[in-house]
């Protein structure tokens, strides 16, 4: 349908319902007019709320009411926030000791000259908090003093634009690429941590050096580092967290996307394609540069193929919401540009996560320069055998794709440092696999391959830190032998599935050993001996057909750093499960999932002393819950497909704004439109 289609169809369906519809920064006069068509004028107590930085929006949206303005904080709310946002750190970490203190700033005036500055702003306080909170109390004048003095209480003559401009010019030079980098990214979108780090490192961005330090820092610590910094100057958020707190995705807030994309753009750092209009600059005779790092931001397809826009092309991302039933044929047409162009080595990145069906280039392997490659939810189902041919790759992100094999070509790529995959089979690599492999996702080992980790390669892989296998249980063994040699891995899963995908018991006993570098540890497998061989300083355990029995419970409870634990389908044989004194001391996240023997649960005071989340579902024969009043930290109890009379018998027990009850159960409707895949809907 065609915009005026579309709109008379809304009109009609909003005609027969009653909607409240909220409509948030809508940017100009224009937009508004060209959104207000819909919406049916119908006297039946429907709504729409529009927010918006602009005044005349809202006296036109409706010309007969008063818009709301929001209000600008006080002066207790905005030292409050102000005092909060100068603490480096996490919240654990923010201590008010450590923080300036009243007497402090009060000896130089401070509080009042910074309160006057940010007139109540949340961003200037924000922004200003965190410039400042990068240097001494003593210090805080000489930046102060760069501002102009408010002259009255509607005088803005300290716009927030001087702000912004300070927050940029105080960044050290090395982070301020890392930061315009992420205007590259449409505005409020949420970019993982994974994805934003290793484009850092494709692009240069971080370089280790050891002038200061005999020690040198992994460049991926270091690309750590300078996003730490970035969140404690305020400058990007944290979007979500996973469940040990540690951060998940990031974003730009919208007040320095909308600043920065234009700044980064001026002085050619970058380009953007959105759906407002198409590039022209570098189409400009009089223009002797080119673009460097581009993204497309299009709804229908790629817009950027002409010469001028990739024959000097270093990074290309692209976002898009495209039909799921066509291949995207204008990958391939951007592709083959790039390699017939006169710069093809030039190019670094490509980054092409949940485009669907990408058309890849046999020669991929031409791109010599090429150091990223990311195909993250693209619905792929092969891969150029050519891939192997790139000399730089250092990160293959494949994982949410159709693809089972990949080439042994690959294990040529001697820079590779992160590869992601699904349940993927590689033959064997040769006999010196890249030494710099730090993340290895999704590889399956099947039963016709090597039993000796030695002939597959494993054991050479030393530098790996993050380690996820799918075995056969023929080559189990050989290959868990293998793992008390990778001395620098921190999180481990494994287990096993048949040739038909089914998954099979994995036996593990007194010879099963992991390093005690080890934080992080998923397993898939029947436990049949004593597990004391655990790391100590393991933080999240995760266990799946395990059949643990009371005694493995009791092993568990003495791990001192123990964060998470997650107990998933018969994980658990036994029938009762009772926490005692002093046991998981640490322990913050417990979730029980389909434990089909547990009748009875229980903690004594003083068990479980720093659980916050505790989750149990399909516990279909748990009918004694005892002692939750003992769980002093608790915050959230959540109940999913649990029999009634216990959530009944349970709600009588717990504090009601702590409890979460879900029933969850297969949409019929879905189900008979794709019988093959179902969908869990909240009922």
């Amino acid at each position: 349908m065609d915009k005026d289609q579309l709109s008379d169809m809304l009109f009609q369906f909003f005609m027969e319902v009653k909607f409240l519809i909220v409509l948030d920064n809508v940017a100009s006069v224009d937009v508004w007019h060209k959104l207000v068509h819909p919406f049916a004028d119908m006297a039946n107590g429907s709504r729409v709320i529009l927010t918006t930085r602009k005044a005349d929006v809202a006296l036109q949206a409706d010309p007969w009411s008063n818009p709301v303005c929001l209000k600008r904080l006080n002066e207790e709310d905005s030292w409050v926030l102000f005092l909060y946002k100068v603490k480096v750190g996490t919240p654990e970490e923010n201590d008010p000791e450590k923080g300036p203190q009243e007497d402090d700033l009060s000896d130089h005036n401070l509080k009042e000259r910074i309160l006057r500055i940010c007139c109540g702003l949340p961003p200037a306080i924000v922004l200003l908090g965190g410039v400042l909170s990068t240097m001494g109390v003593s210090e805080w004048s000489s930046v102060i003093d760069h501002f102009p003095h408010p002259s009255g209480e509607d005088d803005h003559s300290v716009p927030l634009s001087s702000i912004l401009a300070l927050s940029y010019r105080k960044l050290p030079f090395v982070l301020r690429p890392c930061f315009l980098y992420l205007a590259l990214f449409p505005k409020m979108y949420e970019i993982p941590i994974r994805r934003l780090l290793h484009l850092w490192l494709a692009e240069g961005f971080v370089q280790t050096s050891t002038e200061e330090t005999s020690v040198v820092p992994e460049p991926e610590d270091l690309a750590q580092v300078f996003l730490n910094e970035l969140v404690c100057r305020n400058m990007i958020e944290i979007a979500t967290r996973k469940l040990d707190g540690s951060p998940k995705t990031f974003r730009l807030p919208c007040f320095l996307h909308d600043d920065f994309l234009s700044k980064a753009e001026d002085i050619r750092f970058l380009h953007v394609h959105n759906c407002k209009s198409d590039c022209t600059y570098a189409d400009s005779p009089n223009n002797n540069l080119f673009i460097h790092r581009l993204a497309d931001q299009y709804d229908g397809g790629v817009k950027s193929t002409s010469e001028s826009h990739t024959s000097n092309l270093c990074s290309y991302l692209m976002f898009e919401i495209q039909k799921r039933n066509t291949s995207n044929k204008e990958v391939e047409a951007l592709l083959k540009r790039i390699m017939y162009g006169r710069n093809v080595a030039l190019l670094k990145v490509i980054d092409l996560e949940s485009i669907y069906r990408p058309v890849l280039l046999g020669k991929l392997g031409e791109l010599k320069n090429l150091t990223y490659i990311g195909l993250r939810w693209t619905g792929l189902y092969s891969c150029p055998a050519s891939i192997g041919d790139l000399p730089c790759l250092e990160t293959l992100d494949l994982k949410y794709t159709n693809i089972t094999t990949l080439p042994s070509s690959i294990w040529k790529a001697k820079k590779l440092r992160h590869l992601y995959m699904n349940e993927v089979s590689i033959p064997k690599p040769s006999k010196e696999p890249s030494i710099h492999l730090q993340t290895l996702v999704g590889l399956r080992i099947n039963s016709k391959d090597p039993k000796d980790p030695d002939e597959y390669g494993l054991t050479r892989l030393t530098s790996l830190r993050k380690l996820r296998l799918t075995c056969h249980s023929e080559a189990l063994k050989g290959t868990v032998n293998c793992l008390s040699g990778l001395q620098n891995l921190q999180t481990l899963k494994l287990r096993s599935r048949d040739p038909f995908g089914q998954p099979l018991d994995v036996v593990l006993d007194n010879e099963f050993k992991v390093p005690q570098s080890l934080l992080s540890l998923s397993l898939f497998g029947v436990i049949t001996e004593n597990i004391a061989n655990l790391p100590q300083n393991l933080k999240t355990l995760t266990l799946s057909m395990s059949q643990l029995k009371e005694a493995h419970m009791r092993q568990l409870g003495q791990l001192p750093q123990l964060n998470i634990l997650s107990l998933l389908a018969r994980s658990y044989s036994g029938t009762k499960m009772d926490y005692c004194q002093e046991t998981f001391p640490e322990l913050r996240v417990l979730k029980l999932w389909k434990l089909e023997n547990l009748e009875e649960w229980g903690v004594e005071e003083g068990g479980l002393p720093k659980l916050e989340e505790m989750e149990i579902r399909g516990c279909e024969k748990l009918n004694r819950f005892e002692g939750s009043e003992h769980l002093h930290a608790l915050k959230e109890l959540v109940l999913t497909n649990m029999p009634k009379d216990f959530v009944e018998a349970v709600k009588k027990k717990c504090v009601k704004e702590k409890l979460v009850t879900n029933e969850w159960r297969v949409d019929e409707k879905v189900n008979e439109r794709a019988a093959s895949s179902s969908s869990l809907v909240c009922k």
